[in-house]
């Protein structure tokens, strides 16, 4: 968009100086024609590049939009991870009954969509490095977590509680990082303000471990 714009700037202050170059010479009456053949080209392809800048420039909000409102419903599916993890596994283990034979009927599973995101174009296009960064180190411990936990017979009711746990945390993790990606498509914040809470919410995340 902002190569499309500068060209365009450069041609509307080239045609504004042919306009006013020797108005009064002997030269600029005798090649009239040429020189108003050259202003109009000039102008179809000002007009052009003007147009190609506008539709980049909205192409660029149609897509961060978008990209929104994916994270957004990722954010869901997140959320219906958690209630899912707290409920079905960690509170089953509360009330007593066998975790082991509650994850061999309902494995875990990942948020939906969420595993995907690393290929989305969207994401790859629009997701600062430091986000997209984070994003790969919830998903491969959350890809782990998933993993350990289908293995019922080798872990013990305890160590079970712990991966859920730290699962949980992740998934929290994972949803903050959508949400600062929300915020700075938004123009709520700025790229170094997203970044400066991000290093927070790492922050927070280790010591917590």
């Amino acid at each position: 968009m902002l190569t499309y714009a500068i060209i365009a700037l450069v041609l509307v202050a080239t045609s504004l100086f042919l306009l006013n170059f020797r108005r009064e010479s002997n030269w600029r009456k005798n090649n009239n024609d040429t020189f108003s053949f050259v202003i109009s080209l000039i102008s179809t392809f000002t007009g052009l590049f003007i147009a190609l800048a506008v539709n980049t420039f909205l192409d660029n909000i149609d897509k961060k939009n978008n990209l929104i409102k994916l994270l957004n419903t990722t954010n869901l599916a997140i959320e219906n991870c958690q209630m899912k993890t707290k409920g079905m596994y960690l509170n089953t283990s509360n009330a007593g009954l066998n975790l082991t034979e509650t994850l061999k009927k309902t494995p875990v599973e990942l948020p939906k969509l969420y595993p995907q995101l690393a290929t989305n174009s969207l994401v790859n296009d629009y997701f600062t490095p430091n986000a997209f960064q984070a994003y790969i180190v919830c998903i491969d411990n959350m890809e782990t977590f998933v993993k350990n936990l289908s293995n019922t017979e080798q872990n013990n009711n305890g160590t079970k509680i712990e991966i859920l746990n730290r699962y949980l945390k992740y998934l929290e993790f994972a949803k903050s990082i959508n949400n600062l990606e929300v915020e700075r498509l938004g123009g709520n914040i700025t790229e170094e303000q997203e970044t400066s809470s991000l290093k927070k919410i790492v922050d927070q995340f280790t010591t917590s471990k």
